[in-house]
């Protein structure tokens, strides 16, 4: 009996010590590397290794999703208005659109006057989900920013603290 508790015991220990270890090399937390993710839609594909030297404002929306339509908005905005000031380091925004209609996308992109050249729009659900548990957005989605290194800098960052961040760095 106390061979098959010691052995209990140990595969526990062992189970635990497994996936802490696990957790430890894939979190997504401020000052660890992000994931080497790969964004494809039907017409373009990027990925976030390739934008290393830039900062990166990785900002994930949905038009049902009132709150990451207008953090969305308030990032183009920001980043509109951070490109113009000539940083030293040039930034980046990455918007991934998880909406069941592309069409929708694009008249949401109309409407609010953002600029399409570097929305994607991600309708494949198994890649979706993913997405959402690479970076834990399992109940919201979130807005990244990436710094040339490629490590997270933020999440679901104010204005200020972007200002912060960018004219601090």
């Amino acid at each position: 009996m106390k061979k098959l508790k010691l052995l209990i015991v140990s595969f526990a220990v062992l189970l635990i010590a497994t996936s802490a270890f696990a957790d430890k090399h894939q979190d997504v937390a401020i000052g660890n590397e992000m994931p080497p993710m790969v964004i494809k839609t039907d017409s373009m594909d990027i990925s976030l290794p390739s934008l290393r030297g830039k900062w990166v404002i990785l900002s994930f929306w949905s038009a049902s999703d009132a709150g990451s339509r207008m953090a969305q908005n308030r990032m183009v905005t920001i980043t509109r208005q951070l490109t113009q000031n000539n940083l030293n380091t040039p930034v980046e925004m990455v918007s991934v659109n998880f909406d069941r209609s592309e069409q929708l996308m694009h008249e949401i992109i109309n409407i609010d006057q953002l600029s399409s050249e570097m929305q994607f729009h991600i309708k494949d659900k198994d890649e979706i989900a993913t997405l959402r548990k690479t970076l834990r957005m399992d109940n919201a989605l979130r807005t990244f920013v990436i710094n040339p290194q490629g490590e997270l800098t933020s999440v679901d960052p104010t204005e200020d603290e972007l200002r912060q961040i960018f004219f601090n760095a």
